[in-house]
C-alpha cells in the first residue's frame, strides 16, 4: 500500500432503447491508455465532425492561462450557453452515431508556486454557489443512509462520484425525468447544474497542481495530494447522440466520447483500462458490459492524500476488535495522541477527525457503548445529525486515538436506492432523455465499485460508478477524548473547503 491516502470511486449508468429488454451491465474486475485504436474503421466521417470539435475546443478561453486579476468567474465560453437555462441541449442540434469526441480537460495554469494571491484568485473563481453546495451535501446523506444501512458488512461509498453521473444524465433529461434527477440532486436547471460541476471539477485540477507545485518548490516532492475527477459517454455505434449533448459533456464536464461496439468483448477491456487509467491503477475493473447497451455513462473520483500527522510504525500493536454479534478478532491498531485535537461529544456516539495534506479531513464516528452503527444509517436525517461536520459545537484538547488498519472493497447495484430517492422514472419505458438521443432511451442500470485502506500513513482507496442505458466556529476547551476504534464505527472523507462528502463508509470488521 502506497505511504498516503489514496480514494478511488468510479461510477457507470447504463442505457438502452426502449425496445431492448433490460439486462443491466456487469462488472468483475481490468485498466486503458490507448483504448480507441480498434473503432476507427467503424466511424464515418469522424475526423471531419472531430476537427469541428477541435476547432470549438480551442476556441476557449482557459482560466488557468488568462489574466487572473479580480476573477470572479470562470472563463469558460460554456458557462454562459445561449440556450434556455432549464431546456435540454439535444432537440435543435444534429446527431451523429457512435461519434468519437475528445474533450481537453483544463489547461495548467501558468501560476509561480510563490504567487499566493495569484493561485487563491483562480481558485476564487471556481466559487460554488451556496445552494449546489448544499445540494451536495443533502444528496450525500440521502444516499449515503439508503446504500450503507441495507449493505451487510463493511461498505464504502462515494456520493460525489454518483451525483456526477447523475448529473451528465441529468443534463439530457426532460419533464419528470428531469424534474426526479434535477430535484434529487438540489437544482433548479440544467445550465447551472452543468455550470457547477465544471468549476468543482476545476478547483480539484488547479488545488491539486498548486499543493503539489508548492511541496516541490519547498522541497517536500514526495507530497503527491490529488482530488482528481473524471467523466466519459461510451456510445454505440449505432445510437444517434446530438452533437450538442456531446457538446455540452465535453466543455463543462470534461467528458470524452468514445464511439464504441458494446457486443465486441474489447469494449469492456477499453472501458477498464479508462478506468485504470483515471485511477492511477487503483482499479481496473473487467467490465462485461450488455451487448443491448446504447449508451454508457462513467465517473471516476480520485482522492490521494497522506496525514498531515502521520501514525508512527512503531507504535502499531495487535488488539480486538469487538463485532456485532460481540465475538472478537485481533487486527493491528495505530496509536497516537494529538495534543491538540478537535471533537465532538453527541448523543450515543463521538466524533473526530483526522487531517490531510489536500485540504480534507477523514472523520470517525465512535457509538457509545451498547449502541450501534445502524441507529445512525437508520435515516438521512440521523446521518445528517451524528456526521454533520460544520464549524459549531467541536471542542478542542487532547484526543487519543486507536484506529484500526484495514483495507476492503464494496460494490453496489444502486437501481433501488435511486428509485427509492425518488428518481425511479428514468428506470422505465416512461423515461425521458430526449436531451441525448432522439432514440428512446432509458437507463438499465447503476454501478458503483469502491476499495479504501488506512495504514499509518494515510488512506489509500477506489471507486468507480457507471450508469448504462438502452435505447427504447469557535472551538471549546475540554481536556481529552479518547477514539478508540474497537467496535463497529463510521468514516467519511470531507473537501473542507466546499463541504463536500467525497466518501461515506462504515467499518463492521477491520478484519474482513
Amino acid at each position: 500500500m502506497k505511504s498516503a491516502k489514496t480514494m478511488v470511486t468510479v461510477c457507470l449508468l447504463a442505457a438502452v432503447v426502449a425496445s431492448t429488454a433490460i439486462t443491466g451491465c456487469s462488472s468483475s474486475g481490468t485498466s486503458q491508455g490507448q483504448n480507441q485504436e480498434g473503432q476507427e474503421q467503424n466511424r464515418g466521417g469522424q475526423e471531419q465532425n472531430q476537427e469541428g470539435q477541435d476547432q470549438s475546443q480551442g476556441s476557449q478561453e482557459n482560466p488557468a492561462t488568462a489574466d487572473t486579476n479580480g476573477a470572479e468567474e470562470s472563463r469558460n465560453p460554456a458557462a454562459s450557453p445561449s440556450r434556455e437555462e432549464n431546456k435540454s441541449p439535444g432537440k435543435a442540434g444534429t446527431c451523429a452515431a457512435g461519434k468519437t469526441m475528445e474533450a481537453k480537460e483544463p489547461e495548467k495554469a501558468d501560476i509561480s508556486p510563490e504567487d499566493y494571491e495569484g493561485w487563491n484568485r483562480l481558485l476564487k473563481a471556481q466559487t460554488l454557489s451556496g445552494e449546489f453546495q448544499k445540494g451536495l451535501e443533502q444528496f450525500a446523506w440521502k444516499s449515503g443512509s439508503q446504500v450503507l444501512k441495507d449493505a451487510p458488512g463493511n461498505g464504502n461509498f462515494s456520493p460525489l462520484s454518483l451525483y456526477y453521473t447523475l448529473a451528465l444524465a441529468g443534463c439530457g433529461a426532460e419533464g419528470e425525468t428531469a424534474a426526479q434527477i434535477l430535484g434529487s440532486l438540489g437544482v433548479e436547471d440544467r445550465k447551472e447544474l452543468a455550470d457547477q460541476c465544471r468549476r468543482l471539477y476545476q478547483w480539484y485540477v488547479y488545488q491539486t497542481q498548486r499543493d503539489q507545485e508548492q511541496m516541490a518548490h519547498y522541497g517536500m516532492e514526495g507530497n503527491k495530494s490529488t482530488i482528481r475527477l473524471g467523466n466519459s459517454l461510451w456510445i454505440s455505434d449505432q445510437l444517434p447522440v446530438y452533437e450538442d449533448y456531446q457538446n455540452l459533456a465535453a466543455e463543462q464536464f470534461f467528458a470524452s466520447s468514445y464511439g464504441v461496439d458494446f457486443g465486441d468483448p474489447s469494449t469492456g477491456k477499453q472501458m477498464g483500462d479508462w478506468i485504470a487509467e483515471k485511477t492511477k491503477g487503483v482499479l481496473a475493473p473487467k467490465l462485461e458490459p450488455d451487448p443491448a447497451t446504447a449508451l454508457a455513462i462513467l465517473n471516476t473520483l480520485y482522492f490521494y492524500g497522506g496525514w498531515a500527522e502521520p501514525f508512527a510504525e512503531g507504535d502499531t500493536r495487535e488488539d480486538a476488535f469487538t463485532l456485532e454479534d460481540g465475538t472478537q478478532v485481533q487486527v493491528p491498531y495505530m496509536n497516537q495522541t494529538q495534543l491538540d485535537g478537535a471533537f465532538k461529544k453527541r448523543d450515543g456516539c463521538m466524533l473526530s477527525w483526522l487531517e490531510t495534506g489536500n485540504n480534507c479531513r477523514m472523520i470517525f464516528l465512535l457509538p457509545d457503548e451498547g449502541k450501534t452503527v445502524e441507529e445512525f444509517l437508520d435515516s438521512p436525517e440521523k446521518l445528517e445529525a451524528a456526521m454533520e461536520a460544520g464549524q459549531e459545537g467541536w471542542s478542542q484538547g487532547t484526543v487519543v486515538w486507536k484506529v484500526p488498519k484495514f483495507s476492503f472493497g464494496s460494490s453496489y447495484r444502486l437501481e433501488d436506492t435511486l428509485a427509492a430517492m425518488g428518481m425511479d422514472r428514468m428506470f422505465g419505458e416512461q423515461a425521458e432523455l430526449g436531451g441525448i438521443s432522439p432514440e428512446h432511451l432509458y437507463v438499465s442500470s447503476v454501478i458503483q465499485e469502491t476499495h479504501i485502506g488506512v495504514d499509518e500513513q494515510g488512506v489509500e482507496g477506489a471507486a468507480y460508478t457507471m450508469l448504462a442505458m438502452e435505447c427504447g466556529a469557535v472551538l471549546e476547551q475540554e481536556e481529552t477524548a479518547e477514539m478508540i476504534l474497537d467496535r463497529p464505527f463510521l468514516f467519511g472523507i470531507r473537501d473542507n473547503a466546499h463541504d463536500v462528502w467525497l466518501f461515506l463508509g462504515v467499518c463492521r470488521n477491520p478484519e474482513s
